[in-house]
């Protein structure tokens, strides 16, 4: 287990030094690293021969959006791990339960009615109230106030609450006064890491850390739930609470998230099951492997996502769904990976 950390961690801080200079521009990655050296130690070690904007553009923008995919994909990745666990189904996924959804009808809102002239934190505010509002309906209906722990009523309520989130926010785009705001509520509900800025980074990295923590501590309870709820309580487990605090912690990682990125699909899914192919269902491996192997994941996507159509910024959800989505057909043709086998 070690090894694999060590060895896994050592490709993620390659992937990140990486990402900071490779871009096709005409900013040299030497040029990129001497600048990053000098703001991490607060000194000119090498001497300043570029312009403040080139050093606003490496300290300000790259190192960010590099964090923000490092966080973002090991958080979408416990998420992933979290829900496939509690609901014993190798398919399920935070999306499916319509939280991204529900994040995009806030933050398309306030994009359509001229809030984001105001800054991003505001479209951030507006995908954050949507994704709470979202989590909230999910386990009110999905778990009826909590009395039930029907997994398959849980997803189905998902999916029902993210039609109605999704239409919603087509009705939104489809009142929108200006091509400007269409474009900009589209790309958005795509996914991006482009609004990544150091003020950003703190909730998602505090949510993020929460989760695991406390996610590893009842790890033991998520191993038991492999063997069935019956086999659980029969072991002295108290099944619907640990189920609660499942979706609870998944839903508000989920939602922060969310508010920043936009829609990332698929991470979820794709690299749990990637990571079970290295330790296994042991969870507490399997939470933080998946949360470096995560990172990796999605810090790659992003370097793909930056430089195959250059001068644009492919929005990172399209690279996601490209991967995901194929992953997601080739599960349903296994027949041990249907939701027909999953048991409440």
């Amino acid at each position: 287990m070690k090894y694999y950390i060590i060895t896994f961690s050592l490709i993620l801080c390659v992937l990140f030094i990486l990402s900071i200079g490779a871009f096709a521009t005409n900013i040299s990655p030497l040029m990129a690293y001497k600048i990053s050296v000098n703001k991490i130690f607060a000194s000119e070690i090498f001497h300043p021969e570029w312009k403040p904007l080139i050093e606003t553009i490496i300290w300000e923008i790259r190192i960010p959006r590099a964090l923000l995919a490092i966080i973002c994909g090991a958080g979408l990745s416990v998420c992933g791990v979290l829900m496939q666990s509690v609901t014993k189904n190798p398919i399920a996924d935070p999306y499916i339960l319509g939280l991204a959804s529900g994040a995009s009808t806030g933050a398309v809102f306030i994009i359509i009615i001229g809030g984001a002239s105001v800054g991003i934190a505001s479209v951030t505010g507006g995908a954050f109230l949507g994704a709470i509002v979202c989590s909230i309906l999910i386990f009110v209906i999905g778990t009826q106030y909590g009395k039930s722990s029907s997994t398959t009523r849980l997803i189905l309520s998902g999916l029902a609450i993210s039609t109605i989130f999704s239409a919603l926010t087509d009705l939104l785009i489809s009142m929108a006064e200006n091509s400007n705001q269409v474009k900009s509520a589209l790309f958005w509900s795509m996914g991006s890491l482009g609004g990544a800025t150091w003020s950003v980074l703190l909730l998602p990295l505090i949510a993020l850390l929460i989760t695991l923590i406390l996610s590893v501590g009842i790890s033991k309870s998520l191993d038991l739930l492999l063997f069935g709820d019956d086999n659980a309580i029969m072991l002295g487990m108290n099944v619907n609470v640990i189920k609660s605090i499942v979706v609870i912690l998944t839903s508000l990682l989920t939602s922060v998230l969310v508010a920043v990125t936009g829609a990332i699909g698929f991470v979820g899914l794709v690299v749990p099951h990637l990571t079970r192919l290295v330790c296994g269902n042991n969870h507490k491996k399997l939470l933080i492997l998946s949360s470096i192997i995560g990172a990796i994941f999605l810090l790659c996507c992003d370097l793909f996502a930056k430089n195959i159509i250059y001068p644009k910024d492919l929005p990172i959800g399209i690279i996601t769904s490209l991967i995901g989505g194929p992953f997601f057909l080739w599960m349903l043709t296994r027949s041990n990976y249907s939701f027909k086998k999953s048991k409440s």
